[in-house]
């Protein structure tokens, strides 16, 4: 029986207790390098964002304090041509003045013309002038000499308006119909009465305006005649 195992066993087995524990001890070693090579390349992506957005950050700092400077200079600019010019002032002028473009200072403009409720002028070609007549300059661009402001003449006392003579409109010519109801009687309440002589009297009590009216055969009509009260009172 011994010897038929012998003559059974395989002389050339497929793994050898050699090969295998060389297999194990290279996966040893190459794990940890490959888990540090990993772990740098991911340190170093990061490292690299937080550079960028470092970057990015001193760069938008450094634009931001130029604005400022640039807007501060430009409202030192602003002040001193309203109190050179009286607080009239073009997008021309000032960008001119300033060494920037017309589109720039034109909304520079529009923005302080809301901020201090400017006027506008349109001159004869064309132009608009920014009226800033009710500005009050800061301490700092205060420059102006009191001494050579000219005094505000005092204001003229107002003269006396005499008082308007008042118009009197006399009603149109009506027939016994209208008349009637103007005065709010009856057509022949107006009839019997047309040809007495307290007609003007008593048509003037009647009249809701208090004029006195009369009768014209010719035309048989009736007008409306001014009364002395009605004279005196123009």
């Amino acid at each position: 029986m011994p010897a038929d195992r012998e003559m059974n066993r395989d002389p050339n087995p497929s793994n050898p207790p050699q090969a295998t524990g060389t297999l194990e001890s290279r996966l040893i070693v190459l794990v940890p390098i490959l888990v540090g090579v990993t772990v740098v390349l991911s340190a170093w992506r990061m490292l690299l964002g937080v550079a960028v957005i470092s970057g990015l950050g001193w760069a938008w700092k450094q634009y931001q304090q130029k604005e400022q400077q640039r807007l501060a200079t430009l409202n030192a600019l602003f002040y001193k041509l309203i109190q050179d010019n009286q607080g009239r002032l073009t997008a021309l002028d000032f960008a001119m003045h300033g060494d920037i473009s017309g589109t720039e200072a034109q909304e520079y403009l529009e923005e302080r013309a809301r901020e201090f409720a400017a006027g506008y002028e349109i001159t004869d070609n064309g132009g608009m002038v920014y009226c800033f007549s009710s500005i009050k300059l800061p301490e700092r661009y205060q420059t102006i000499d009191v001494a050579s402001v000219p005094a505000m003449a005092e204001p003229e006392p107002p003269k006396a308006v005499a008082p308007k003579k008042r118009r009197i409109v006399l009603p149109p010519p009506m027939n016994q119909t209208e008349l009637a109801t103007r005065l709010g009687v009856h057509p022949t309440t107006v009839s019997k009465n047309k040809n007495k002589p307290e007609f003007l009297d008593w048509s003037r009590e009647k009249d809701p305006a208090g004029f006195a009216w009369t009768y014209a055969p010719a035309t048989k009509q009736f007008f409306a005649i001014e009364s002395e009260g009605d004279r005196k009172s123009k």
